[in-house]
């Protein structure tokens, strides 16, 4: 074949990869438009044939989370559990971590409502500062079988830290919310010394079989952290 057969070959192969290229953004930009479109609408009830099948699987990965840890779980593992297809579960999940965070934003969004309950009240910075910290607490004590399995094996740091972000979230709102002042790296730091001694605390905790009642644990917690929070946001904690 000769120098300039090659090249003509060559051109054309890059012809045809660049229409294929073309056609996926087509594709691309057409299913953009479709969720755009989508989102714009009122926003439907959610199905509940989809509901079930997500908590399913849900469920599936929190049982064998208990029995063999998070990293040891597979999605085929899952499927068994939940009797379900593959292709059923990656109509609805990429992988375990998207269930896992799945889960994890129920968790976040349950926390949140406490929270903005919390902030809402009428009362002093420690009844309504830190909202999330007894939802918390009370969660963990209700799922006990599965955040001791979190916490007790090496395995679990991947969901505590997940856990951590979720918590870090929730405290900065609260900063937000309060009126902290400061820079942004003052509040960054504030954020993760409240989440980081909250985490601190939880884990010890379920290290001790969360003997402590929750409220006993809250109250700990927020005495130790508050009236400090309280220094930063100019409100200095009246005597009892």
């Amino acid at each position: 074949m000769s120098l300039i057969e090659q090249m003509c070959q060559c051109y054309r192969s890059g012809s045809v990869i660049s229409e294929q290229r073309v056609a996926i953004r087509s594709v691309r930009d057409r299913e953009d438009a479709f969720v755009r479109q989508g989102s714009a609408r009122t926003a439907k009830p959610p199905d509940r044939r989809v509901q079930r099948t997500r908590k399913l699987l849900q469920d599936a990965l929190i049982s064998l989370m208990i029995e063999k840890g998070y990293e040891a779980t597979t999605v085929q593992d899952i499927i068994d559990r939940a009797n379900v297809g593959r292709a059923t579960f990656y109509a609805h999940f990429a992988d375990k971590e998207t269930l896992l965070v799945s889960r994890l934003e129920d968790l976040r969004a349950m926390l949140a409502q406490q929270q903005q309950h919390a902030l809402t009240t009428r009362g002093r910075l420690r009844a309504r500062g830190l909202g999330f910290s007894l939802a918390m607490l009370e969660h963990a004590r209700a799922h006990l079988p599965l955040y001791g399995a979190i916490v007790g094996r090496a395995s679990g740091a991947f969901v505590l830290q997940r856990i951590h972000r979720v918590i870090a979230d929730l405290a900065a709102l609260d900063l937000k919310t309060l009126g902290f002042k400061g820079t942004p790296e003052q509040r960054g730091l504030a954020t993760e010394y409240i989440a980081g001694a909250f985490m601190a605390v939880l884990t010890w905790w379920l290290n001790h079989a969360a003997k402590l009642l929750p409220q006993e644990v809250d109250g700990i917690f927020r005495g130790l952290v508050m009236p400090g929070l309280a220094t930063e946001l100019e409100l200095r904690p009246k005597a009892s």
